[in-house]
C-alpha cells in the first residue's frame, strides 16, 4: 500500500510539473505572438483608411479572376510552385495562377492553422494541437499526428519536414522527416522553447530558435545542426530581440529578427546584414530564388518605410523608400512589389524604375508576385492586378 501511495504521489507531482511546463510554454508563445500582432497593427496607417470601393485592375471574366473565396478570414496568402494558395480559418485552396481553376481545396478542421510553403509543397499544421499534413500543389501526400503539441514547423522544396513539439523529457523536441515520413533527426532542447524552425532543401540541415528569459528580458538562441550531428554546430544569441523567421537558402540561413537581419553561412559564420537594434521590421517575404525582400524603418518613430533585397551572400540592394505605410511586399529575382493603403507599385530591383502601378484601397491585405503578374487578396476575393509592361 505504501508503494502504491508513493507511486500515486510521484504521478501527481509529474502531472503538476507537466501542467506548469505547458503553462510556461504557451505564455512564451503568447508573448511572441503578441509582438508579431503589435508589429502587424503598426504596419497600417489608420489615417489613410478610405471607403471600401475597389480600384484595382480587373481581369476579364474569362480568366477566372477575380475569384471568390469561402470567407473573408485572412490566415495566409501566397504561392506554392507557380500557383496561388490561400489559407482561411476553415479551408485551404490552391488556384491555378493562369485561370483561377481550383487545383486543391479542402476543409482542414484545425483550430489554429499555420502554413509553410516551399517549392510545390505546403505543410499545414495545427499550432497548439498535434495534427499536420503535407500537400503538393494538387494532392495530399500524407496526414499525421504528433504525440505532443506542435509549436512550429517548416517544409523544404524536397518535401522534407521539420517539426518542433513540446516534450515530456525536455522543454522542446525538434524532428526532421523525409517525404516518406522516415525520421531522420531528433534533438531535445532543454534551455528554451522553440518558436521557429527551418530545414534546408535537401532535408540535411536544420536550425531552430529557442526562447527563454535572462534578467527579465527575452533571450533567443539560434542553433544550427546537420541531421547527423548529436550537438549543435553553432549557436547565436540575441538578447531583447525576437526571431520572426528562420529560412534556408541553399547552405545559407536567414535570421529575420524584430530589429535585425543576419545570414549564417555554412551553419557556422554569422554575417550581420542589419545589426541588432538598427532597424524595425515592418514586413518581409522570400522569393523563389532565395532572396529576402525586407521592409523596415531605420529608427523608432520614423514615418519612412524602406524596402531592400537581401541576397544569401549578405549583399543588400536598397530599392525604394516611401512615406506610406507598407502593408505587404513580394517579388522575384528582378522586381519588387509593395502594397500600401493606396496602391501597389512594382519596381525593377536593379535601378528602382517603376514598372507598374495599381490603384487600391485599404481593404487589400496581401499581394503575391508570380512571374510578371501581381495577385492581391481583398477580403473574400483574389484578384490578378495585371501583367506589367516594360
Amino acid at each position: 500500500m505504501a508503494s502504491e501511495q508513493r507511486e500515486k504521489e510521484r504521478l501527481a507531482k509529474k502531472e503538476k510539473k507537466n501542467k506548469k511546463r505547458r503553462i510556461i510554454i504557451w505564455a512564451v508563445i503568447g508573448a511572441v505572438v503578441l509582438v508579431l500582432l503589435v508589429m502587424r497593427v503598426a504596419e497600417i496607417d489608420f489615417s489613410a483608411v478610405k471607403d471600401g470601393s475597389a480600384f484595382g485592375v480587373s481581369d476579364s471574366q474569362d480568366s477566372g479572376f477575380p475569384y471568390k473565396l469561402s470567407s473573408g478570414s485572412d490566415r495566409y496568402f501566397g504561392s506554392v510552385g507557380s500557383d496561388i494558395c490561400v489559407l482561411e480559418d476553415s479551408s485551404y485552396t490552391v488556384l491555378d495562377s493562369s485561370d483561377a481553376d481550383v487545383k486543391l481545396s479542402f476543409e482542414h478542421g484545425f483550430s489554429n492553422p499555420v502554413i509553410k510553403t516551399a517549392g510545390s509543397y505546403s505543410l499545414l499544421y495545427d499550432q497548439g494541437g498535434n495534427s499536420y499534413r503535407l500537400d503538393s500543389d494538387s494532392e495530399n501526400i500524407y496526414q499525421e499526428k504528433t504525440d505532443n503539441q506542435l509549436l512550429c514547423a517548416d517544409v523544404s522544396d524536397s518535401g522534407a519536414v521539420a517539426l518542433a513539439t513540446t516534450s515530456s523529457d525536455s522543454l522542446s523536441t525538434v524532428y526532421v522527416y523525409n517525404k516518406s515520413l522516415k525520421q531522420k533527426f531528433a534533438y531535445n532542447v532543454s534551455d528554451g522553447y522553440v518558436t521557429s524552425v527551418a530545414v534546408d532543401s535537401r532535408g540535411s540541415r536544420v536550425a531552430f530558435a529557442a526562447v527563454s528569459s535572462e534578467n527579465a528580458r527575452f533571450k533567443t538562441v539560434v542553433y544550427t545542426m546537420s541531421i547527423d550531428d548529436t550537438t549543435p554546430r553553432a549557436q547565436f544569441e540575441y538578447i531583447g530581440s525576437s526571431v520572426l523567421e528562420l529560412r534556408f537558402s541553399s547552405t545559407d540561413l536567414f535570421v529575420v529578427g524584430s530589429d535585425f537581419v543576419s545570414v549564417i553561412d555554412s551553419l557556422k559564420t554569422e554575417k550581420q546584414v542589419y545589426e541588432q537594434g538598427s532597424v524595425g521590421a515592418v514586413t518581409y517575404s522570400f522569393t523563389s530564388n532565395g532572396n529576402l525582400i525586407y521592409a523596415y524603418t531605420a529608427y523608432s518613430g520614423s514615418a519612412d518605410n524602406n524596402i531592400s533585397v537581401v541576397k544569401p551572400s549578405g549583399k543588400v540592394t536598397e530599392v525604394v523608400s516611401t512615406d506610406s505605410a507598407v502593408k505587404d511586399v513580394t517579388g522575384n529575382s528582378s522586381r519588387v512589389s509593395i502594397l500600401t493603403a493606396e496602391n501597389v507599385i512594382t519596381y525593377k530591383i536593379s535601378n528602382s524604375k517603376v514598372l507598374a502601378e495599381y490603384k487600391v484601397d485599404d481593404s487589400y491585405s496581401s499581394i503575391q508576385q508570380i512571374s510578371s503578374d501581381v495577385y492581391a487578396r481583398r477580403q473574400a476575393v483574389v484578384e490578378r492586378l495585371g501583367s506589367e509592361q516594360g
